[in-house]
């Protein structure tokens, strides 16, 4: 029994001066970052099958970059409505009243460089891939 009782000292005195060191305060080193990233920027050719979709919709948009220094992918390209109300697929009026425009989103995974790192934190960003025609909402009160 006394080598039970001695063994359960030790422990608690192990586990209390982990916790002492753990509470101490001081800063936690640096996280290490030993993974190697391969990042290709080459363009699917199977992206190309939709030629100018932004130009051909019922609800057309154009596109609008933004670059960020230190984030993976460093231009994200971002589609913006060109009107408010989709065309009309008849001859004649210009667009339809009762159907709006508005943008699709999608998640995209963005790594961004955390300062004074080599590491890069990941996260995600809704960007708007397209617009899309949808029945106007209409007040019903």
């Amino acid at each position: 029994h006394l080598s039970k009782s001695c063994s359960l000292i030790l422990f608690g005195g192990v586990l209390c001066i982990a916790l002492w060191v753990a509470s101490s305060g001081e800063p936690a080193p640096p996280p290490l970052c030993n993974s190697t990233l391969v990042f290709s920027s080459v363009i699917s050719s199977s992206s190309a099958g939709s030629g100018n979709i932004h130009l051909r919709s019922l609800s057309p948009w154009t596109w609008r970059t933004t670059t960020v220094k230190n984030r993976i992918p460093e231009t994200i390209w971002e589609a913006e409505c060109s009107s408010e109300f989709c065309l009309s697929p008849k001859p004649g009026p210009a667009g339809s009243h009762n159907l709006n425009s508005v943008p699709v989103y999608q998640s995209v995974l963005v790594l961004t460089r955390m300062k004074g790192s080599r590491c890069y934190a990941a996260s995600y960003k809704s960007v708007a891939v397209g617009c899309t025609c949808v029945r106007a909402s209409v007040d019903t009160n």
